[in-house]
């Protein structure tokens, strides 16, 4: 599997193949702020299963974002997205 860094991760979020996950570990995933745009990072478990929803605030203008993170079984593919959680 390759090694991927910050700049890779925004094409495989938006991309319909996902970013590849490594199993049993925390993955480090950057997301843009619904609201600012301002890129913030979070770490996906996979464990915690394959549908994952959560509210994180934005570092920079500390609005909450509510993330939707999806795994493909098979894959371990991610994709993720997120919305304000209230305008």
């Amino acid at each position: 599997m390759p090694d991927f860094d910050d700049d890779d991760f925004e094409d495989f979020i938006n991309d319909e193949e996902g970013l590849p996950l490594k199993p049993g570990l925390l993955n480090p995933v950057t997301w843009h702020c619904a609201r600012c745009g301002e890129a913030n990072e979070t770490s996906v478990d996979p464990s915690a299963g394959f549908e994952q929803e959560y509210v994180e605030d934005c570092t920079v203008c500390c609005r909450p974002n509510v993330i939707f993170i999806n795994i493909d079984e098979e894959s371990l593919r991610l994709t993720l997205r997120n919305e304000l959680e209230y305008e």
